[in-house]
């Protein structure tokens, strides 16, 4: 979201792009409205040229970039998706794993030693920094928008999005994984999606 004062007025705007990279939003300040075509210089000169280079953008390109009023973006979306662009001196790291019939062990549900015992056969991985360290986790699955065939039908498309969680455990020194579910142990637990 940025704002900018265009004669003497205050406009909420945000920058939103369809990750499809076409189809955009027809309504007030979309490329082509009457808002675009009286304010669209000053649009270019207040924001898109301070923009780095490979941010910057056509105002009338369908290239599913588009600028929207934030207050109609409130009242026509329901959810947003968010890029993060992390820092130059972030490194990465990915681990792939999957949940299969021998590691499914989901949650708890009862506090009992088979069920806490057959937790630890969840996916894992060891996070041993050698300093203080900020870190961001991403757990991703397929995405529920696949093409429409006579197998999936309707999105989401259950048969393809599973639910999923990440839990954070502190293990004991000189412990690899966790051998069974500790919930003394648990530092975070992120919602079931």
């Amino acid at each position: 979201m940025f704002e900018i004062t265009i004669g003497g007025e205050l406009f909420k705007l945000l920058r939103l792009r369809n990750p499809w990279g076409n189809t955009e939003w027809l309504g007030a300040w979309s490329g082509d409205s009457p808002e675009m075509k009286k304010h669209g210089a000053a649009i270019i000169k207040q924001y898109v040229s301070k923009l780095p280079p490979d941010e910057q953008f056509s105002l009338d390109a369908d290239d599913g970039t588009f600028l929207m009023l934030y207050d109609d973006w409130r009242d026509n979306f329901s959810t947003l998706f968010l890029n993060l662009d992390f820092p130059e001196d972030w490194t990465g790291v990915r681990f792939k794993s999957e949940w299969n019939k021998s590691n499914s062990a989901g949650l708890p549900t009862k506090y009992t030693k088979e069920i806490l015992d057959n937790y630890g056969k969840n996916p894992q991985f060891l996070i041993k920094p050698a300093y203080d360290t900020e870190i961001m986790l991403s757990l991703t699955q397929l995405g529920g928008r696949l093409p429409v065939d006579a197998k999936y039908s309707v999105y989401p498309f259950s048969e393809q999005l599973h639910y999923a969680a990440v839990g954070i455990f502190e293990v004991n020194n000189g412990d690899t994984h966790l051998s069974s579910f500790d919930k003394n142990k648990l530092t975070f637990m992120s919602p079931i999606k």
